[in-house]
């Protein structure tokens, strides 16, 4: 049995589930790209647990050196020049391993705040994408011009009339995306 649509109504529907469509898609996207965050995030989380460990092991290793050196120290009161270039060279080393974690900390750093500017850019955009969509389609459906349909993203008319041009419809299209550019920030 064939059901007669009126072109308004299946024009509405169209629209519908195609705006539909494309919002599950960038919602699946979306999804997507805060579980990578989270992952990430989670991955960044273990990266400063380990660099908190190996901050700890170099404070118990530094307190160890300190009391080292304190005994080098005592025992360096009569001038042993060994002793000195052993205590020098400690200190070299544990400068050049605190220099090593706080560069490792300031790159772990870096990547997690790259990484959430990154998500809230997606974020954004999605956003944007999913309201100027929905902005072209209820104005596309307060035109009252003819049959339209939606085929891969290019909305289409059909002509019915020869005196009405197709680039009449694109040129209202043109001069309504001209004027929501302008408004939008």
């Amino acid at each position: 049995m064939a059901m007669m649509v009126h072109p308004e109504t299946a024009l509405g529907l169209a629209i519908v589930v195609a705006f539909l469509s494309e919002s599950a898609h960038h919602s699946a996207e979306l999804n997507r790209m805060e579980r990578g965050g989270r992952q990430l995030a989670s991955e960044l989380r273990q990266a400063n647990e380990h660099v908190e460990n190996l901050r700890r092991a170099l404070t118990h290793r530094h307190m160890e050196l300190n009391n080292a050196i304190e005994e080098l120290h005592r025992r360096d009161a009569v001038g042993s020049p060994a002793a000195r270039e052993l205590l020098k060279r400690q200190e070299e080393a544990m400068t050049a391993a605190n220099n090593a974690l706080e560069t490792r900390q300031e790159q772990n750093d870096v990547v997690f705040n790259s990484m959430e500017r990154l998500l809230n850019m997606q974020v954004e955009q999605t956003a944007n994408m999913q309201r100027a969509m929905s902005d072209l389609l209820q104005h596309l459906i307060s035109q009252p011009r003819g049959h339209f349909t939606m085929s891969d993203s290019v909305v289409v008319q059909e002509q019915r009339n020869q005196d009405t041009g197709l680039s009449e419809t694109f040129n209202l299209i043109n001069e309504w995306l001209d004027a929501e550019a302008v408004s939008s920030p």
